[in-house]
């Protein structure tokens, strides 16, 4: 069933040029724009004395540790070297299972909700674009990113709202 998702929406991405575009887009600057908000948000509570820094930061940090050390755990490769596709943008084949940018992404994105719920679900639904991006792209299974949803989340609500 994974297989037939990817392919069916890589097909979907490679027929339309705009769709393509926006894809290819998410995916290189979506990591660069998640980390760069991550460090603007760190800098300013550390520079205003706010006491959430340090859950803010180290329980992302963890998570996102989290997720690497189980992806190399189970070692599985991604759609595009097992479908023989090529995928939207060049990238090393390593683990794919569970998804790094999903899991660092929906972490990050429940640090700014345990400091303002606004921006937190607004940088909630940039996580979901983003990982289902990856999966348009060829880069990662549906069920890759749902995973690192449920990384992120689970984490996230234990981390930031009952520790």
């Amino acid at each position: 069933m994974d297989k037939k998702i990817v392919l069916k929406l890589y097909d979907f991405t490679m027929n339309r040029k705009g769709v393509y575009n926006f894809i290819k887009f998410i995916i290189n600057v979506s990591a660069y724009i998640f980390f760069l908000m991550f460090g603007i948000m760190t800098i300013t509570l550390a520079v205003t004395g706010n006491e959430k820094i340090f859950k803010f930061f180290f329980v992302t940090v963890f998570i996102i540790f989290f997720n690497m050390f189980v992806r190399k755990l189970i070692g599985r490769k991604r759609p595009f070297d097992v479908l023989k596709i090529n995928s939207i943008v060049s990238h090393k084949s390593a683990g794919s299972f569970p998804s790094n940018h999903s899991a660092s992404a929906m972490a990050i994105a429940f640090a700014f909700f345990y400091v303002s719920r606004t921006c937190g679900a607004i940088i909630f639904a940039m996580a979901v674009v983003t990982g289902m991006a990856r999966v348009f792209a060829g880069l990662h299974y549906l069920s890759d990113v749902l995973a690192g949803f449920f990384v992120g989340i689970f984490l996230g609500y234990i981390g930031f709202f009952c520790v």
